[in-house]
């Protein structure tokens, strides 16, 4: 299993306060058999910014604690970039960076909104070599009320993460039930523990991967999969969305 999002590095955002609470979050991880977990801190312009200086030493560190504590779990690098039309600058200039190093890039949108910009600042990305990835699309409330707006993504290039928390209620019923809709129309790529800390937000991933194969198999085969391509920077050619006839809202979650 692949934890793709992740915020385990300590000091540097809302996520762990501390080497000793990374320590637990990893053997969490490791507990729950991921093989591989992408440190991924906010990126918020003039309130959660890292250096690459600070990054790697901070992630290094944890890798050193993994030794020494036989946590045999492989940290890999990334950032949660919150989106802002100065994203391609600030990749053309390294100040942010994708997935393992490679062209993916996590980012997160305004949790109520979806930007007039959003399109534009993608195509930008993809113009400059990178692959945009939303970061749990299922808790946006309006991709919740319309999630063609996620499905124009997709087929413009984006892939979409989903938290292995809003398939276990987590984040509430409304956001589960979607969370899931989203998993039977293969509109979901990768999965992420989003995890913060050790009680509440952990990085406890198995129960979503179990999840996704007990509703759509077919998508749990291509993650299984697609999953080490991204990794390694390759290309790849997601499932067709499956169309769905049900109009999915707002509404119809809270009947749920």
């Amino acid at each position: 299993m692949i934890d793709f999002h992740s915020h385990i590095l300590p000091y540097v955002d809302d996520g762990s306060k501390s080497y000793d609470m990374s320590l637990d979050m990893l053997r969490v991880s490791n507990d729950e058999e991921v093989k591989h977990i992408c440190a991924t801190p906010h990126f918020i312009a003039g309130e959660y910014e890292v250096s690459r200086k600070d990054y790697d030493e901070k992630i290094n560190g944890l890798g050193e604690l993994c030794k020494n504590n036989n946590i045999k779990l492989n940290i890999l690098s990334g950032l949660e970039i919150y989106l802002t039309p100065d994203i391609p600058s600030l990749y053309q200039e390294g100040r942010v960076w994708g997935i393992n190093d490679t062209k993916y890039l996590l980012i997160e949108l305004p949790m109520e909104q979806f930007p007039r910009y959003t399109e534009d600042v993608f195509y930008e990305l993809r113009l400059k070599g990178a692959v945009p990835i939303i970061a749990h699309p299922e808790r946006n409330i309006r991709i919740m009320k319309d999630p063609n707006l996620l499905l124009s993504l997709i087929e413009q290039g984006t892939l979409a993460q989903l938290n292995g928390g809003s398939l276990s209620g987590l984040y509430g019923k409304e956001v589960k039930g979607f969370a899931e809709e989203l998993v039977k129309r293969n509109m979901i790529h990768m999965l992420g523990s989003d995890g913060h800390n050790v009680s509440g937000r952990n990085t406890k991933i198995s129960g979503a991967y179990k999840e996704v194969k007990k509703i759509n198999s077919e998508l749990f085969d291509w993650i299984n999969k697609a999953q080490y391509d991204i990794l390694n920077g390759l290309d790849v050619e997601v499932l067709p969305v499956i169309s769905s006839n049900k109009k999915f809202t707002l509404f119809n979650l809270f009947k749920r």
